[in-house]
């Protein structure tokens, strides 16, 4: 929340509380009504008229105060913020709200341009510690794009698309601009102004300026998206890591095993052979028979030296399982704390 107590929100908010409810209704009549050019000013700006009425009536609950002092945002950024009247819940009262529009991607927050309203998932896992007040912002910046002029919003698709081509290589990226493709027709650079600005560090001076009418130091949003996806992004390394290690430890004991399994064959063959001649008594001396039988000797031990390793390897690999599955639980976990299930984050 914004200390001083002398900003119009604040002071706003002490004169609303000595009307009754129906103030908002009278104000709008006051204002469309007045004399000369503010009259004429709020005529032709319906929304911000609104958009005071709503904040000055809104009272904020205590995650959604939190989502502005942890933020940091401006006067304006707040303002923006407490218009859409931004409400946190989860399960079912969540999923009335922002229904998920594929099976493939789990929705954390969404804005409703019709009604002017924000819903956000409650994030409670303290391992996801961030991740509810980036999509915080994220809606944020949908309720700002949605108030921009045409003039405005073309200005920034162009920056905003050099900021999108920097990240064709980001493939977890160019997947949520494809969901959105999907899902969001014709909201390519209206995601990409949420989604840029609370998540890449680096921008184009001009776009940077530009987010500063909503952060007061944007590198704390981008901070929190970081700190945020750190242990999803290290998770999933860790279980991407352990796959290729198990399908080559895989390969590598089942290639052994074969070799061990033909290798027995042929010394079995031998052995039989071996045994053959010395019952014919085909060895002319004490020391061919003994050398012939420690060759075997010696091809069985390796034999059996290699058995022993493919079982070491194999109780390796169970191991790995296990891990591997404590990883895949524990990131079950946190998609579950981030309304996906065992599927894909979209608005993180």
């Amino acid at each position: 929340m914004i200390d001083d107590p002398e900003l119009p929100l604040r002071r706003i908010r002490r004169r609303r509380r000595r009307w009754p409810a129906i103030v908002g209704g009278v104000v709008v009549a006051i204002l469309v009504a007045g004399a000369g050019g503010a009259g004429i000013w709020a005529a032709n700006n319906p929304q911000h008229v609104l958009d005071r009425v709503t904040v000055w009536q809104f009272e904020p609950t205590g995650d959604v105060a939190g989502h502005v002092e942890r933020l940091k945002l401006t006067e304006h950024g707040e303002y923006l913020y407490y218009a859409s009247q931004p409400e946190v819940n989860s399960g079912e009262a969540f999923e009335a709200s922002c229904p998920s529009r594929d099976e493939d991607f789990g929705i954390l927050g969404c804005y409703r341009p019709a009604e002017k309203l924000i819903f956000i998932f409650d994030i409670t896992d303290e391992r996801l510690d961030g991740a509810e007040e980036v999509t915080a912002a994220h809606e944020l910046l949908h309720a700002a794009w949605d108030r921009m002029d045409t003039d405005e919003r073309d200005r920034l698709a162009v920056l905003l698309e050099a900021a999108f081509d920097a990240l064709a290589d980001d493939e977890r990226f160019q997947a949520r601009m494809e969901f959105y493709a999907k899902t969001e027709p014709g909201q390519h650079a209206n995601e990409l102004h949420s989604i840029i600005g609370t998540e890449v560090r680096e921008l184009a001076p001009e776009l940077e300026e530009y987010y500063e009418r909503y952060f007061t130091d944007r590198s704390i949003v981008v901070g929190l998206h970081e700190r945020s996806n750190t242990v999803l992004t290290q998770l999933r390394a860790e279980a991407s890591a352990l796959v290729e290690q198990l399908d080559a430890l895989a390969l590598e004991i089942e290639a052994d095993y074969e070799a061990y399994t033909a290798g027995y064959e042929r010394l079995n063959v031998d052995v039989d052979v071996f045994n053959a001649r010395a019952d014919r008594g085909d060895f002319d001396s004490s020391f061919a028979f003994n050398r012939e039988r420690d060759a075997l000797l010696s091809r069985q031990k390796a034999l059996d030296a290699l058995f022993t390793s493919i079982q070491d390897r194999k109780g390796q690999y169970d191991e790995m399982v296990i891990q591997l599955g404590e990883v895949d639980a524990t990131l079950g976990e946190l998609q579950r704390g981030l309304n996906i299930g065992s599927q894909e984050a979209a608005d993180l």
